[in-house]
C-alpha cells in the first residue's frame, strides 16, 4: 500500500518560472524587439534566438554578453554593464569594410596611441546602422585590460587566472557619444584579434516579449 501510495504521488517537476527582463534570458530562449524607430533595422521587430551567453569580466565587474541570431547571419549582442539608469547595451559587431565606412581609418588608429585622446566623426549618416550612431565620439577608456569568458557567470565569479583554466585576455578601448548613451567598443585580444562593436544604451523596455525554450 506504501509503495502504491509514493508511486502515484510523485512530486511533479516545478513549473517554470517566467520571464520578466532581458538580461533573465538562457541558450535558447527567445526575444522579440520592438517597432521603435530608435532601433536599426537590424534589431526593429526582429525576433531572435540566444545561440551562446558569455561573459565579460573587468577589474570591478562582470556582466553577461547575450548573442542572439535571427533569421539571418546578423548577430545582435544584448549586455548589462552598471550604470544608473540599468540601461542595457545593445551592440552589433562591424565588419573590417563597416569600419572603414563609417570612420576615417587615420583618426581610427590614433584611438591606439598614448594617452588615448581621440576623437572621431562618422563620415556618413547613409549606413544601415544610422540610427545607432553618434555625430562625434571622444575616447573614454584607453588598455584597460579584462577578460572575456566563454561561459555564462550571473551570480558566479569568474575563476581566477590560472594556467589551466582563464578567459580570453583582452585590452579594451572605448570611444562615447551622445552623452554616454553611444560608443565604440573594441577589444583587441591576445592574438592579435580585434572585435569592434557599435553600441548603444537603451531601456529593456526596447524587447517586447521574451519566451522561454519549450514554450
Amino acid at each position: 500500500m506504501s509503495f502504491l501510495k509514493s508511486l502515484f504521488s510523485k512530486k511533479q517537476p516545478p513549473a517554470r518560472a517566467t520571464l520578466n527582463h532581458p538580461s533573465e534570458l538562457q541558450l535558447n530562449d527567445i526575444f522579440t524587439f520592438g517597432d521603435s524607430f530608435a532601433l536599426p533595422e537590424a534589431m526593429r521587430k526582429q525576433q531572435l534566438q540566444v545561440i551562446d551567453i558569455h561573459t565579460l569580466e573587468f577589474q570591478h565587474q562582470h556582466y553577461a554578453q547575450i548573442i542572439g541570431q535571427g533569421s539571418g547571419q546578423q548577430l545582435v549582442y544584448l549586455s548589462f554593464p552598471n550604470n544608473p539608469k540599468k540601461l542595457i547595451k545593445l551592440s552589433l559587431l562591424l565588419t573590417r569594410n563597416e569600419v572603414e565606412t563609417l570612420f576615417d581609418l587615420d583618426a581610427f588608429s590614433e584611438i591606439f596611441e598614448e594617452p588615448g585622446n581621440a576623437r572621431l566623426t562618422p563620415l556618413t549618416t547613409n549606413h544601415p546602422y544610422a540610427d545607432m550612431v553618434a555625430d562625434e565620439y571622444i575616447q573614454e577608456e584607453f588598455m584597460i585590460s579584462g577578460y572575456s569568458h566563454q561561459q555564462d557567470y550571473r551570480g558566479m565569479q569568474p575563476p581566477q587566472y590560472t594556467e589551466e583554466q582563464h578567459g580570453r585576455e583582452f585590452e579594451y578601448h572605448c570611444l562615447e557619444g551622445s552623452a554616454g548613451t553611444r560608443s565604440v567598443d573594441i577589444f583587441i585580444f591576445e592574438n592579435g584579434d580585434t572585435d569592434v562593436y557599435l553600441s548603444f544604451l537603451r531601456p529593456a523596455s526596447e524587447i517586447t516579449e521574451l519566451w522561454m525554450k519549450g514554450e
